[in-house]
């Protein structure tokens, strides 16, 4: 339910009027802030960090060395859905787009290579912001069995210019005779 602010009209909008008006509208703004505070603490992304460390081990999610906030509670926010899509191709890719770790390429079962190896191509910047979140999500979200290699994506945008290119070589020796 939205409030609309108590106004006034234009006459008695002076004095010890407008005072009571003004002060009726903070005690509302505050008395809403009390009984909104324990809703608040229900959403992950708005509770006291406190509060998501509790959520983080009721749903099995442990917080790694150096781990950003938002990462945490997006981990914590998104757990049961993170483990109800683990285990298949469709889902780990789900899992990466919810952490918002840009894209992913998954390679299975490729040719002239052992049958269990699981190539995932991501970007570089990945890697090196959270290199120990990859070891998590494999170890959490990754299939059984399945060994798992990381191979990155780098674009870089280069020039190429033809020209033509001569060069002559000479190559002198000299000794010293006795």
């Amino acid at each position: 339910m939205d409030f609309e602010k108590l106004k006034l009209i234009f006459w008695l909008n002076a004095g010890n009027l407008k005072q009571y008006a003004t002060f009726l509208n903070t005690w509302y703004e505050t008395v809403k802030g009390w009984l909104t505070f324990p809703v608040n603490q229900f959403d992950v992304d708005t509770a006291h960090l406190d509060l998501v460390d509790l959520y983080a081990w009721q749903r099995d999610v442990e917080r790694f060395n150096a781990e950003p906030e938002w990462l945490y509670r997006s981990r914590v926010k998104h757990a049961y859905q993170n483990a109800r899509d683990s285990a298949t191709v469709a889902g780990f890719k789900r899992i990466w787009q919810r952490m918002g770790l840009g894209t992913l390429i998954i390679e299975e079962r490729m040719q002239g290579r052992d049958w269990d190896i699981v190539a995932l191509t991501i970007s570089d910047s990945v890697i090196s912001d959270h290199p120990e979140l990859l070891d998590i999500i494999i170890e959490k979200y990754g299939r059984t069995g399945r060994r798992y290699e990381w191979t990155t994506d780098i674009q870089v945008k280069m020039k190429v210019r033809c020209a033509t290119f001569g060069n002559t070589f000479s190559n002198h020796t000299a000794s010293l005779n006795n």
